[in-house]
């Protein structure tokens, strides 16, 4: 028969050890003790004499948050919902891989980072029966988009059409 311990951490302090069928309380003193509720100082530390290092000092005025695209959300059951943002993902997808088989595939282009999240927040417009995606890309690894895209997705079949690919417009 094989023994076995359970340790359960009642509070901070103390963790009762329970060990077939006998419970022992036993107080352990925590390795670092807590913490103080005086503010932190925002001075750097000196730099280091072993490693480079940089101060970092909090911004007095960080920048605002730039608001995202005021798009309405759609309306109706959570399945039909849950279908809209279903599709409109595999759309989104769709579009960036047309868009990466025209310009030579992913040895040679990627789209840009908004074609890899969430599909409310890619470049689209909505039609009653399709979509259209319009968005940059260029070599892996690109600083400033040299390509733009535009692709047309089918809502009910999935058809993907390029309706543009080349030059930034």
């Amino acid at each position: 028969m094989k023994r076995f311990s359970v340790f359960v951490l009642l509070n901070s302090m103390t963790v009762l050890l329970l060990g077939g069928s006998v419970a022992q309380a036993q107080v352990v003193t925590p390795i670092f003790p807590e913490t103080s509720t005086a503010p932190v100082p925002v001075e750097p530390l000196p730099p280091s004499q072993d490693i480079p290092t940089l101060p970092i000092v909090p911004d007095v005025q960080p920048l605002p948050v730039t608001p995202g695209r005021n798009r309405p959300l759609p309306r109706g059951s959570f399945e039909e919902i849950s279908r809209y943002f279903r599709d409109l993902n595999r759309a989104k997808n769709l579009a960036r891989q047309t868009a990466e088989i025209a310009n030579g595939g992913l040895q040679n282009y990627r789209a840009e980072a908004s074609m890899h999240g969430a599909a409310i927040d890619s470049p689209f417009e909505e039609f009653e029966d399709y979509w259209i995606f319009t968005f940059r890309g260029g070599e892996p690894g690109f600083v400033q988009p040299t390509i733009e895209s535009q692709v047309r997705v089918d809502r009910n079949t999935f058809q993907t059409t390029l309706l543009y690919n080349g030059p930034l417009r």
